[in-house]
C-alpha cells in the first residue's frame, strides 16, 4: 500500500514538472517571438485615418507589412523596434501633406523591380528624424517639396547590385530650401543627388561606397558644409550650378577607377570652395568649362594629380596647399586663371624681399603625366634622374602649364591654425588679467572702507 502511494506521488510530481516546463516554454516563446501588428485593427494606415490633424500617432513595437500614405499634418513616432516593410511596388511611405513629422522608424524597401523610393515627399515643412532605411531602390525622394528637414537618417543600399543599377540615396527634384544633415549613406548610386533645386543646405553627412558622394545638377546657391565623402568612385560633383558654397568637407580615398575625382566642377560659375581636405584621390580637383569660381585654403594632398584645368577661365586658385601629389597640376586650353600665392610642397623657394612669397616662380610641367598617359609603364620612373632630364629637355606648350608667380613660403593652412591658436591664448590671458584686476580693485576697495 505504501509503495502504491509513493508511486502515485511520483507520477503526480512528474506531471507537475511537465506542466511547469510547458508553461515556462510558452512564456519564453511569447516573450522572444517577433511581434507582428494586427493589420485589421492596428495597421498604421488605420491609425492615420482615425487621427486628427496635429495629433501624435504612436506605433507599438512590431513589424508592419504595408505601404502608408500620410495626407494630414500628424506626428508619427515609433516605439523601439518598429519596422515598416514595403508591400507591393509603391513607396513604403508617401507624404502628401505639409507639417508632417516622422521619427524612430525602420523602413525595409524590398522590391527590386520598381523605381519607387522607400519614402516619397510631395509636401512642404516636413521632418524626418532617426529613420533607418534598407532599400533596393531610392532611399528618399523629394519631388517639388520645399523647406523640409531630413536628419539622423541612415540609408543602406544593395551592396551586391552593380553601381549603375542602383539608385540614389536622397534625390531632390525641383525642391528648394531643404536641409539635410547628419545622414549616413552607403552602397547607393549617388549619395545625395540634387537637380533643378535651389538654396538647399547639405551638412555633416557621410557617404561612402557609392558612385558620387554628392551630385549637383543645375542648382543655385547650394551649401555643402562639413560632409565626409570617402571610398566612392568620386567625392563631389558640381555641374551646371551657380553660387555653390563647399566648405570644410573631407573628400578622401575616392579611387574607384582611373577617372576618380575628389571634386569635379563642370560648367559652373560663382562657386566658393574653401577649407576642404582633398586627399588620396586619383585627381584632387578638376575644373572644366567653368569660370569665375574661387578655391582657397584647401588642403590638396597625396593625390595622383593635384588639380586639372580644361577649357576653364577666370578662376581664382589662391592660398591652397599642394603637398605630395605625384603631379601637382595640369592645364588644357586654360591659360586665363589665377594660380598665384599657393603653397607647393616640392618648391625650392627663396624670399629676398621678406614679403613671405618666393621670388622664384613655380611652374608645373605636366610632361610626366602626358608621357605616362601614352606609356603607363613609365610610371615606374617617377622622379628618376632620366625622367627629370627629359622633362627639362622637352618643352610643354604654355597653355598646358600652370604657373604660380609668387608661391607662398609657408603653408597658409598651418599659419592660419597657429594664428587662431595665438588669438585664443591671447584672449584667455586677457580674460585672466581682467579677472585678477577686478579682484584686486574689489580687495583694495574693501581695505579702504575698513580704514575709514
Amino acid at each position: 500500500m505504501q509503495i502504491s502511494e509513493n508511486h502515485g506521488l511520483t507520477k503526480g510530481g512528474v506531471c507537475i514538472r511537465k506542466k511547469f516546463i510547458m508553461v515556462t516554454l510558452g512564456l519564453l516563446l511569447i516573450l522572444f517571438s517577433p511581434i507582428y501588428a494586427n493589420a485589421q485593427e492596428k495597421s498604421i494606415q488605420y491609425q492615420i485615418k482615425e487621427s486628427q490633424s496635429g495629433e501624435i500617432v504612436k506605433l507599438n513595437q512590431g513589424e508592419y507589412i504595408e505601404n502608408i500614405v500620410i495626407d494630414k499634418p500628424i506626428h508619427l513616432i515609433g516605439d523601439e523596434n518598429v519596422t515598416l516593410i514595403q508591400k507591393g511596388s509603391n513607396p513604403t511611405i508617401t507624404i502628401k501633406s505639409n507639417n508632417v513629422i516622422i521619427e524612430n522608424l525602420n523602413v525595409r524597401h524590398i522590391d527590386t523591380g520598381s523605381k519607387s523610393p522607400a519614402i516619397l515627399i510631395n509636401g512642404d515643412y516636413n521632418s524626418l528624424n532617426n529613420i533607418q532605411i534598407d532599400t533596393n531602390s531610392y532611399g528618399i525622394q523629394l519631388d517639388q517639396a520645399n523647406e523640409n528637414n531630413i536628419s539622423y537618417v541612415s540609408i543602406l543600399g544593395n551592396e551586391d547590385e552593380s553601381i549603375k543599377n542602383r539608385n540614389h540615396g536622397i534625390d531632390l527634384w525641383d525642391s528648394d530650401y531643404n536641409e539635410i544633415y547628419a545622414t549616413r549613406i552607403r552602397n547607393v548610386q549617388d549619395g545625395i543627388y540634387i537637380e533643378k533645386s535651389n538654396k538647399n543646405k547639405i551638412h555633416h553627412n557621410i557617404v561612402s561606397h557609392s558612385r558620387y558622394g554628392t551630385h549637383l545638377m543645375f542648382t543655385k546657391n547650394t551649401e555643402l558644409i562639413e560632409n565626409e565623402l570617402y571610398e566612392n568612385i568620386s567625392g563631389m560633383y558640381i555641374m551646371g550650378a551657380e553660387g555653390t558654397v563647399a566648405k570644410h568637407n573631407i573628400l578622401r580615398n575616392n579611387q574607384g577607377n582611373v577617372q576618380s575625382l575628389g571634386l569635379f566642377i563642370f560648367d559652373t560659375s560663382g562657386a566658393t570652395i574653401t577649407e576642404n581636405s582633398i586627399e588620396n584621390n586619383r585627381i584632387g580637383f578638376l575644373i572644366e568649362s567653368a569660370r569665375d569660381n574661387k578655391l582657397a585654403f584647401n588642403n590638396v594632398q597625396g593625390n595622383y594629380i593635384g588639380m586639372q584645368f580644361k577649357r576653364a577661365e577666370n578662376n581664382d586658385v589662391v592660398n591652397n596647399s599642394f603637398i605630395a601629389n605625384v603631379v601637382q597640376g595640369q592645364a588644357t586650353e586654360s591659360s586665363e586663371n589665377d594660380t598665384n600665392q599657393n603653397y607647393w610642397g616640392d618648391h625650392l623657394s627663396l624670399d629676398i624681399t621678406g614679403d613671405k612669397t618666393s621670388d622664384l616662380t613655380y611652374k608645373i610641367d605636366p610632361f610626366f603625366l602626358n608621357l605616362t598617359n601614352e606609356f603607363p609603364p613609365f610610371q615606374l620612373l617617377f622622379q628618376s634622374p632620366g625622367m627629370i632630364f627629359l622633362e627639362q629637355l622637352i618643352s610643354t606648350p604654355v597653355d598646358q602649364q600652370l604657373v604660380d608667380e609668387s608661391p607662398l613660403m609657408e603653408n597658409p593652412l598651418i599659419s592660419s591654425k597657429n594664428n587662431q591658436s595665438i588669438n585664443q591664448v591671447s584672449t584667455l590671458l586677457f580674460c585672466i588679467f581682467l579677472l585678477i584686476f577686478s579682484i584686486l580693485i574689489i580687495y583694495l576697495g574693501v581695505k579702504s572702507n575698513e580704514k575709514i
